[in-house]
């Protein structure tokens, strides 16, 4: 068993026993709370964060059998209305700290992936989130961008935006700049959607950040970039930005590496055509930003996706190109991650209309593939000979540990037998399978619907 936390079932009550305990922190009101109810605090939280794929009256029958101690599914909305989202948030950024010994890449860098994924709620009239899609549809989407430790499968940090108004560039600083302010050195992987000169001049800037970015090879790519022939590269590339429309103009036919950065502050126009770009730029009016471009073959000759590019400040003697290419495929932890988080853990079934609610559960599932995670990271390692290595089958795990959350039983031995259980279901690890990605709509269930058991 790995020296992680002793017992992360009590790490958990420790954890929802301290924010009870401040609980006018995390509540809406200072009167919330005071009262003596049937479904207090702790409870309220435990309830949330155990919750599941079924309707509402089911999910607090499993949590409270003795008829005595249940309550109403409205007396639960209203001790719920008392709660800010925040509290699960807490819980979240709490269990991403337990671990004691982080696995590191080369001994030296925490690495990290960025990316996002749209969550459909409810549809509620009222939603800020309301969206309108190409086919004149209107849903409610969230989108969430997570920052997502890789080596240790943690969730680090969330930012949850409407999805008509998201903004996944804005999103990424903001998480980059919280984890460069922990002291910490680390390696942050993003695809293709955050390949922009104010995202790399701000990771160019950052005092512990280093960074590998998918950029475009083809049209849309940064023009230097779709320049270059078809072979591999490993070279420096220093490219003046500029956000002076005049001085662009001017320069561009003697200046071979000068682009124009349409920042806000020049558009004066009340209306705008919806062609006119709109980028950020945080920096000053002339500034030369400084990358390292890898440049490699990843499918056979004659394909459309045949190369790939990557932006990065990593050391080239360090970090050949080959080793480049094995890093960046690490990012698909992330990807594998929300399919775990959506599915495996019912992430994509909410239990009301109402956008607090919505993002109540939300952190709180973030919360519990935090805590599912530790403990099989603490699990000992499966036993593999034969064909195949294997690993904990996640989805069981995900079972186990809302079973022995709901007993309230956080001893010690209670933890190791819920270690056991999670260390008896394996699934075989297909090292180098590929599948076409079919993307298709996702519909929300609705509550009529939900499972029953």
């Amino acid at each position: 068993m790995k020296s992680l936390h002793s017992n992360i079932l009590k790490l958990m009550d420790s954890i929802i026993n301290k924010i009870a305990a401040n609980i006018h922190a995390f509540s809406v009101s200072d009167q919330a709370f005071t009262r003596c109810r049937k479904l207090n605090a702790i409870n309220l939280i435990k309830l949330i964060l155990n919750m599941g794929a079924g309707s509402l009256n089911s999910e607090i029958l499993h949590a409270f059998p003795d008829i005595n101690l249940r309550m109403t599914a409205s007396a639960f909305e209203q001790q719920k209305a008392k709660l800010k989202p925040a509290c699960f948030k807490e819980i979240m950024f709490e269990l991403s700290r337990a671990s004691t010994t982080l696995q590191l890449l080369d001994d030296k860098y925490l690495l990290v992936a960025i990316d996002g994924s749209d969550f459909n709620q409810p549809f509620n009239p009222k939603s800020e989130n309301i969206f309108n899609n190409n086919e004149g549809k209107i849903y409610c989407q969230i989108h969430v961008n997570a920052l997502y430790d890789v080596l240790n499968k943690l969730y680090l940090d969330l930012v949850i935006q409407p999805h008509q108004k998201m903004n996944e560039g804005e999103a990424a600083l903001t998480m980059l700049k919280n984890l460069d302010e922990q002291e910490k050195e680390f390696l942050v992987l993003m695809d293709r959607g955050y390949s922009s000169f104010n995202l790399i001049e701000n990771c160019n800037r950052l005092k512990h950040c280093h960074y590998v970015i998918r950029t475009k090879s083809g049209k849309g790519a940064i023009k230097e970039i779709a320049a270059m022939s078809e072979q591999e590269y490993d070279i420096d590339l220093s490219c003046k930005v500029t956000s002076l429309h005049r001085y662009y103009i001017t320069h561009k036919d003697t200046e071979k590496f000068l682009h124009l950065i349409l920042h806000k502050r020049h558009h004066y126009k009340a209306v705008r055509s919806k062609n006119t770009r709109d980028q950020r730029w945080d920096f000053e009016d002339l500034c030369n930003v400084r990358f390292r471009v890898c440049k490699f073959r990843i499918n056979p000759p004659g394909l459309s996706d045949e190369w790939k590019v990557l932006i990065t400040n990593l050391n080239r003697n360090e970090y050949p190109l080959a080793r480049m290419k094995e890093i960046y495929h690490l990012r698909w932890g992330i990807e594998t991650s929300f399919r775990e988080l959506k599915y495996d853990l019912s992430g994509i079934q909410f239990h009301s209309k109402k956008d607090q609610f919505v993002y109540m559960e939300m952190y709180a599932h973030f919360a519990m593939y935090n805590a599912v995670s530790l403990s099989v990271n603490a699990s000992s390692k499966p036993y593999s000979q034969g064909k195949y290595q294997y690993q904990i089958d996640f989805k069981m795990a995900c079972c186990i540990w809302r079973q022995y959350f709901n007993s309230s039983d956080n001893s010690d031995k209670g933890f190791t037998q819920l270690l056991l259980n999670i260390s008896f279901y394996l699934t075989p690890i297909r090292a180098g399978r590929k599948y076409k990605r079919y993307l298709k709509n996702k519909l929300v269930i609705d509550f009529p619907y939900r499972l029953a058991a």
